[in-house]
């Protein structure tokens, strides 16, 4: 064997590993973001079966049967968003195929909000959930669940157990859905790299963090037409809020109707 000939295997070879590395990596990392958006809605899970468990044996019939029903929106919920997330070319794709259909927005965030209620009242926070009576619009509902859970379990992990609120508005073609807490806040220089993929700006003792969450919300609204906006300064809380549009179709479609 030549020289040259042994110099192009040994390139070769290096090139393989590089690929087969890089491929491990890509594996990692989904399996990372995939353990984080199914173990988020957990903690909201958990809680509603306690909570109906100790109105079962006190015999509260109304309040089961009106717990299990919410259950069945979690579980409902929770079943799509591992659909998704198994779905690895949906957040490893450079496109991400969604699935807009005309939902009410309004209905959607606050049955998401109700869901969080036991496990802010269990973080010490009033969760306060402020929408207009009914906001229609053509989206992709997992865009505007994953986006909002993410959002509310921060809140109720960094809010220091003082109130949280989660709004919806319209702003003229767009809606926005904001949620507030009064926590620590967060730094300028952190502001700037919240969003990067496996980053934990924020310390607690459990490990937690503001990290592959919010990079998948920033994906999936930026892949919707929106954006995030981020207003929070040190000692005065943070407002996160997702800016879509209402009618994911309206440059081909017929506006929606509200």
């Amino acid at each position: 064997m030549s020289v040259h000939r042994a110099g192009q295997d040994v390139a070769l070879m290096k090139a393989r590993i590089l690929e087969l590395e890089a491929a491990l990596a890509a594996r990692d990392r989904f399996l990372s973001i995939a353990a984080h958006e199914l173990r988020n809605p957990m903690a909201p899970l958990v809680l509603q079966v306690g909570l109906l468990l100790k109105a079962a044996k006190r015999g509260e019939t109304a309040r089961v049967v009106d717990g299990l029903e919410q259950l069945e929106t979690i579980i409902g919920r929770y079943v799509k968003r591992a659909n998704v997330l198994l779905d690895f070319t949906r957040l490893a794709a450079d496109r991400i195929a969604l699935e807009p259909v005309q939902v009410d927005v309004a209905l959607c965030v606050r049955t998401i909000a109700e869901g969080y209620v036991a496990m802010a009242a269990h973080g010490r926070s009033e969760l306060r959930v402020t929408t207009t009576d009914a906001l229609w619009g053509v989206v992709d509902p997992i865009v505007i669940e994953q986006g909002l859970e993410n959002l509310i379990s921060n809140a109720i992990k960094f809010g220091a157990g003082k109130p949280i609120d989660v709004s919806l508005e319209r702003l003229g073609d767009d809606m926005r859905i904001a949620v507030r807490d009064r926590g620590p806040g967060i730094s300028p220089e952190h502001q700037e790299r919240i969003f990067a993929p496996f980053e934990k700006v924020m310390a607690r003792a459990d490990g937690g963090g503001f990290g592959i969450g919010l990079w998948v919300v920033g994906r999936l609204v930026a892949e919707m037409g929106g954006r995030i906006e981020l207003d929070s300064s040190m000692g005065n809380g943070a407002v996160f809020a997702m800016i879509l549009p209402l009618n994911h179709y309206r440059n081909d479609h017929e506006p929606v109707q509200s």
